[in-house]
């Protein structure tokens, strides 16, 4: 074996020939696998290479045509979003944040004054007592002051945060399940999730706590400047004149920090990404002895997390370096000028303590106070991501239209030409057109990429066609309700979407608990063949599932989309490779279970084998989005070099259509391709 072969996979899928059934050993197919860059060891070389993955991703994104142009005035839909009454709770809280400011400077401006009463009646003590007396009840009521404003802005702003990210949560979530199903074709689910926690966290932050703490330390700069210039400006200009040096270290080295602490947690995050993908493929890595390999992929991406982390070390270590020399200098410096203030009787030993106090802690408000721009400006980016989708007009809506009494289930699609917006330069139906009789059962056969999927979700109005109508009973289904569409069509597909929840919760989605009994539950699970082993379960119908029903078989869970599909009782059923996926017991089972759910239905069903559809009413066979061949099974035997009937050889060569295995099923595709190609 050559040192490329691990970049391979061999194929011995057979390919068609001229003849029928050939002699010959099919030769292996040889299908070169993209391998994932491997990441450098240095840290520079391989931020660079995430940086360019990260560009190359975005360059590959497909674009929304839909998606609306913001504009400045669009983010007061945000604000709105957030609520009267909320805006009134950062009001109060913001009131408390501007007193808990105001606190230390009174603190500070009381405790000068004791030092000048004790500095001038050290040798009176009555009056000293008097005075004492008086600026301990001061404080007191500063410390009551300081409870009501700090509960204040606690309480109120918590309060106010949670209400807004519920608000903007939910606001978020329904305009995210109204969009269309093309919408969901071109983005990537965890951008669109991450949202919700995410980008909802940094808008309700920026504006309860941190605008609360902006307000706080501004009110406590400006009343401290203020205080102090009282006092004494001599001094409070002596002092001002270091502030600028303040501001500007702490907001740099503040900003260093943040992108630092950011690199850090986006390696971490890395990292994590790569456990989770590990621990979640382990009987992958364990059947392939990959322990080791994949142990030492974690520990070299690690080697960032560390390199990182140096670099925000650093930061750290230079601020508050920085800012104790600063602050340490300008206590120096004030009590130099202020001492000689002092000496020559300009201001008092308490005034110096004073002006000292209030412009220290009004410079460091004001540092503190400009952190809040920069998490103002990613706060505005959270705001557009949410804004992208909140203000985005599906091009089908969710609901909204006119309704029938009753669907028939006579079915017309005329003239549909279809492009999925995922992949523009790929025309998956042309002039497509198929009449459809109620009660009927029509069965689409082709192979991958013919357009028969696409037909279901035309027919469920999931998509819209580029040209075309599609009828039902006559009327476009443009005009109808597409909710009330949905609840009329059932659809079961090759991998059934269970949900996390209980048995009897799955089966009663598409209804509702509230609207259905249990003995009709029963029912519908009895008819699809799946009540006997929910009863061998612990809790019964009442048993949680996994995520998408993983703690089930294939066999199982498809039993019990058929079961949630009986109860729905649609007019329309659209069956899209039901049983492709099963072994042969668990088909036998799904197959009677949609037997029974077929009749007095109009059916649509995909499938690749012959057998599953030689007994429909139709059989149409679909090649590169055009229809080739209509009619019933005999008669499309009776077509010669018919696409159909070279199938049907192929397979009946393979024992097919008399219970064929399951592997052959891929071939089936290979023979349909080699034949519309010929």
């Amino acid at each position: 074996m050559n040192e490329n072969s691990s970049n391979m996979i061999v194929s011995s899928t057979p390919r068609a020939t001229n003849s029928v059934v050939g002699d010959e050993k099919p030769a292996p197919t040889i299908i070169e696998i993209e391998q994932p860059q491997t990441l450098s060891r240095n840290p520079f070389k391989r931020r660079k290479q995430r940086k360019e993955q990260a560009q190359k991703a975005k360059d590959e994104e497909i674009p929304d045509p839909r998606e609306p142009k913001l504009k400045r005035l669009d983010h007061w839909t945000i604000y709105k979003m957030f609520g009267v009454s909320n805006w009134f709770l950062i009001f109060l809280g913001c009131i408390g944040a501007a007193g808990a400011g105001v606190i230390p400077l009174c603190f500070q401006f009381v405790l000068g004054d004791l030092i000048n009463s004790i500095a001038k009646y050290y040798n009176e003590p009555d009056k000293l007592r008097g005075d004492i007396n008086w600026m301990a009840g001061q404080f007191a009521i500063i410390a009551l002051a300081a409870t009501i404003a700090n509960t204040m802005m606690q309480f109120f702003l918590s309060w106010a945060s949670e209400r807004i990210g519920t608000n903007l949560k939910e606001g978020y979530f329904n305009a995210l399940t109204a969009q269309e199903m093309a919408f969901f074709d071109i983005k990537k689910v965890g951008t669109l999730t991450i949202a919700l926690s995410e980008d909802v966290a940094k808008i309700q932050e920026t504006y309860t706590m941190k605008f609360a703490t902006f307000i706080q330390q501004f009110t406590q700069f400006i009343v401290g400047i203020i205080l102090a210039f009282i006092s004494s400006y001599q001094m409070s200009l002596v002092m001002l004149s270091t502030s600028p040096l303040m501001v500007v270290s702490v907001g740099v080295l503040s900003q260093l920090i943040k992108v630092f602490t950011k690199k850090t947690n986006e390696a971490n995050e890395h990292s994590a990404a790569i456990a989770t993908e590990v621990i979640s493929c382990m009987r992958t890595v364990r059947s392939m002895a990959g322990e080791e390999k994949e142990q030492q992929r974690f520990k070299t991406d690690l080697k960032m997390v560390n390199f990182y982390g140096l670099f925000k070390a650093l930061a750290q270590g230079s601020t508050f370096g920085g800012v104790s020399f600063i602050l340490w200098g300008t206590v120096a410096l004030a009590f130099w000028y202020g001492g000689g203030l002092t000496v020559d009787k300009v201001i008092t030993v308490g005034d110096m303590f004073k002006v000292f106090g209030l412009m220290l802690m009004g410079v460091l408000g004001l540092s503190q106070a400009f952190t809040f721009f920069p998490d103002l400006t990613k706060s505005r980016m959270s705001q557009e991501t949410l804004l992208k989708v909140i203000k985005r007009q599906p091009e089908i809506p969710f609901k909204g239209g006119k309704t029938l009494n009753k669907i028939e289930g006579n079915i017309s699609i005329r003239n549909v030409d279809f492009i999925y917006p995922s992949r523009p330069n790929i025309v998956v139906l042309k002039n497509f057109s198929l009449d459809i009789k109620p009660g009927q059962a029509v069965a689409l056969v082709g192979p991958s990429g013919s357009g028969k999927s696409t037909i279901v979700g035309l027919v469920e109005r999931f998509y819209t066609p580029k040209s075309g109508q599609i009828f039902i009973d006559g009327v476009d289904i443009a005009e109808l309700d597409p909710m009330w569409l949905h609840r009329n069509i059932g659809i079961v597909t090759q991998e059934p979407v269970l949900f996390a929840t209980t048995i009897k919760e799955n089966i009663a989605y598409a209804v509702g608990l509230e609207n259905i009994t249990m003995q009709q539950i029963e029912e519908a699970a009895k008819a699809a063949n799946c009540h006997n082993f929910i009863m061998d379960l612990p809790e019964g119908y009442n048993t949680m599932l996994g995520e998408k029903g993983v703690s089930l078989s294939g066999g199982q869970k498809q039993r019990i989309a058929i079961a949630r599909a009986l109860l729905q009782n649609p007019s329309v059923l659209l069956l899209d490779e039901a049983t492709s996926a099963l072994d042969t017991e668990s088909e036998a089972l799904v197959q009677a279970a949609l037997d029974h759910l077929m009749k007095g239905r109009t059916t649509i069903c995909i499938a690749h084998r012959l057998a599953t559809v030689k007994n429909s009413d139709v059989i149409c066979v679909l090649a590169k989005g055009v229809l080739v061949e209509k009619g019933k099974h005999e008669e499309l035997l009776q077509i010669e070099n018919g696409v159909y009937r070279k199938l049907a050889e192929k397979q009946m060569a393979f024992g097919a259509v008399s219970g064929m295995d399951k592997s052959a099923s891929k071939m089936d595709l290979e023979v349909v391709m080699d034949v519309i190609e010929e």
